[in-house]
């Protein structure tokens, strides 16, 4: 099975070998840098010659493909051609110059593959949020902090601090560069503020778990050492800068006593997904509980009845599934009821009389982990 993550910073391939027996194992990584972000947050579409470079890559990555004798693929791209003006155009190019199909993912699905990516360190993963742990995953273009609470998933967030999104926008401050990272120390303060207020204050944190490419090239490497072994420009060696604040501030945030960063990317986590679906491999874990989870702390942040909303829920289910021969729909579809049923009256924390449209909008400006844009909708 080949993984294919079209980053904002990177394009990256991974090779892996899924059995019942031998589990997830990846044989074979390739990345080439290429800084997409750098267009998509500047200019707000991906030039000519960046695109190009893109299908040059991707050609590249479908003969080593083809050397594995690949059975399968999925190929996904992340914030800088999701957030790009011209993103179908570059979609539709790729097909026609490599035969790869690209698709792009909201946030709350690309994060779901991570944070799969970890759960697949089952061992590790299950020892380590049973006792309180945050789950912070850096991006380039956006970051994503998680919290569970007895094994479970509570809530997550995201914030728009990706290091290559603040490395360019200290770009054009036009101050001295050695005051550039007090700046971006009081930047991500404001954003952790808010998010210390709203998430954090019920909720006691023994383990950072820390992903994101950021954090793998950090480990017991130098920006000199970076810079030699993945062959970056000295500007892209110092996204780490924005990095290393960001790690250390949520540390400071949390207070929490053991970071473990287990080096996984969004290509463990496209594979462990794929084989979680066509059932090649068993999660222990229950991925459903953790966004049945999420959209419960989401209607007790909104002030929802409990007893209403589980009654409603409670009988949902039971029609669902005594009229099931009736409406053929499946376990997804199922979810997504629940979630409804969950959400329905949280916008009469806006509006009572307007509560149906409130809800509609606190769902829809709400990222649900796992949930598509369209089954949000």
């Amino acid at each position: 099975f080949a993984a294919i993550d079209v980053g904002s910073f990177e394009l990256e391939l991974g090779i892996f070998e899924i059995s019942a027996s031998a589990g997830i194992r990846e044989i074979d990584h390739v990345r080439h840098a290429l800084a997409l972000g750098k267009d998509t947050y500047n200019d707000g579409r991906l030039s000519h010659e960046i695109v190009e470079e893109m299908c040059e890559v991707l050609n590249k990555f479908r003969e080593v493909m083809k050397t594995y004798r690949v059975s399968d693929y999925r190929a996904f791209a992340s914030s800088a051609l999701r957030e790009a003006r011209n993103s179908q155009m570059v979609l539709d190019r790729i097909l026609v110059r490599t035969g790869l199909r690209v698709r792009t993912m909201n946030n709350s699905e690309l994060r779901f593959k991570s944070y799969k990516a970890v759960a697949a360190r089952e061992e590790e993963f299950q020892r380590t949020v049973k006792n309180g742990a945050a789950l912070m995953d850096v991006g380039f273009g956006s970051t994503q902090i998680s919290l569970f609470d007895e094994e479970v998933l509570v809530s997550t967030q995201n914030l728009l601090l990706g290091v290559l999104r603040l490395s360019e926008m200290s770009a054009h401050w036009r101050v001295d560069y050695r005051k550039i990272p007090a700046i971006i120390d009081e930047l991500v303060e404001n954003e952790l503020y808010t998010f210390r207020k709203i998430f954090l204050k019920e909720h006691q944190i023994e383990t950072l778990i820390a992903t994101g490419e950021t954090m793998n090239y950090m480990i017991g490497m130098s920006s000199e050492e970076i810079q030699e072994r993945y062959e970056l420009p000295q500007d892209y060696a110092e996204v780490l800068i924005p990095s290393a604040i960001l790690y250390r501030k949520v540390l400071d945030m949390t207070g929490a006593s053991y970071i473990w960063a287990p080096g996984t990317t969004l290509c463990d986590g496209i594979a462990a997904e794929y084989a979680q679906e066509n059932r090649l491999v068993r999660f222990h874990h229950d991925f459903e509980a953790d966004i049945l989870s999420t959209a419960r702390q989401m209607a007790k942040r909104y002030r929802c009845h409990g007893a209403h909303v589980r009654e409603v829920e409670r009988s949902a289910e039971m029609i669902f599934d005594a009229t099931k021969k009736y409406h053929g729909l499946g376990a997804r579809e199922r979810l997504l009821l629940k979630i409804a049923a969950t959400l329905h009256d949280c916008g009469k924390f806006v509006s009572i009389t307007r509560g149906s449209e409130s809800s509609y909008q606190i769902i829809m400006d709400t990222e649900i982990i796992g949930i598509s844009d369209l089954e949000r909708e």
